[in-house]
């Protein structure tokens, strides 16, 4: 369902950032300046966003589940293209957050996976 649609938004993505750094050590540096960063910061919130998009995601899907969504649109009043659009909205948001969840648990997999690659050669 979602497959070919995220893979080339992600693809459109990381194409992009291709074509504005080309140079393989920068990229690493500014992937590591940014985790950096992200370290240092003392707010709570730039620490968590990414695990918050991950739940905030989840939270929205179990209620989808139980059909609150539909719930509420049809207590609203809501007509027929009004829980179309919204079911295609629904979607859209699917295919956006499991690209950036893939993404995240794909960039935390390589970090963890580099970090012990490395303290094994040392």
């Amino acid at each position: 369902m979602f497959g070919k649609g995220s893979s080339k938004i992600v693809g459109d993505i990381v194409g992009i950032a291709d074509k504005l750094v080309t140079d393989k050590d920068k990229k690493q540096e500014i992937a590591s300046e940014v985790v950096q960063n992200e370290i240092v910061s003392g707010s709570s919130f730039v620490r968590n966003a990414r695990p918050m998009i991950i739940y905030t995601g989840l939270c929205l899907i179990i209620l989808e589940f139980f059909g609150l969504r539909l719930l509420l649109l049809s207590l609203m009043g809501g007509n027929k293209l009004m829980i179309e659009s919204s079911t295609q909205i629904f979607q859209f948001f699917l295919m956006t957050w499991s690209g950036v969840t893939s993404i995240y648990v794909g960039g935390r997999t390589y970090e963890k996976a580099k970090s012990r690659i490395f303290k094994r050669s040392k």
